[in-house]
């Protein structure tokens, strides 16, 4: 499987970008709702942790995939995939994109506007040049416990899109994704 992408499918950088940057948002996702009903205590600032390293390391991904998908082609929708199917597919795609670095961006804004560095499992930590302030604080706090919705949903539309692709329409959007063309 070559590296780069094709006009037919994504290349191994691209799917290995994908897949890991969808495993670190469901892992988000979950540990957000995890943390999300804890008092404070040990247990909530370690799940905290965990996940302020594993938003550090999307941001780190989704910055590459950005980048990457910029240098490369990219695959052309199936023939005859209706328009208003290409659309909501540059839709929730681009949707994903924004609303995820949104989410991030906005994640470690909490962290910086609380007077912390964002951390990296222990091995470092990134301080951002903000100054704690409550205000800031409580304002990318509510950015960050709304973006993750906009999220859930396009996740959710992306999902069904290609479950709708890959069994209903018989074509090959989830393979150039996946396992690669027939």
């Amino acid at each position: 499987m070559a590296l780069r992408n094709t006009a037919a499918e994504f290349g191994s950088l691209a799917k290995t970008l994908h897949w890991l940057i969808a495993i670190g948002i469901f892992v988000l996702i979950y540990l957000g709702i995890q943390q999300s009903g804890l008092e404070r205590g040990p247990e909530k600032t370690e799940i905290r942790f965990i996940h302020g390293s594993t938003a550090l390391a999307v941001f780190v991904l989704m910055t590459v995939r950005i980048v990457w998908r910029f240098m490369n082609e990219v695959p052309a929708h199936p023939d005859g995939l209706p328009a208003w199917q290409r659309l909501s597919a540059s839709v929730v795609h681009w949707g994903l994109y924004v609303v995820v670095f949104l989410q991030l961006i906005a994640g470690g804004m909490v962290v910086a506007t609380g007077g912390r560095a964002l951390p990296f499992f222990g091995l470092f930590s990134v301080p951002l040049p903000v100054e704690e302030n409550h205000d800031n604080h409580e304002f990318w706090e509510e950015i960050h416990e709304f973006a993750w919705k906009i999220i859930a949903v396009l996740l959710v539309v992306h999902v069904i899109g290609a479950i709708y692709n890959h069994f209903i329409a018989k074509n090959d959007i989830v393979r150039r994704m996946t396992v690669g063309l027939k």
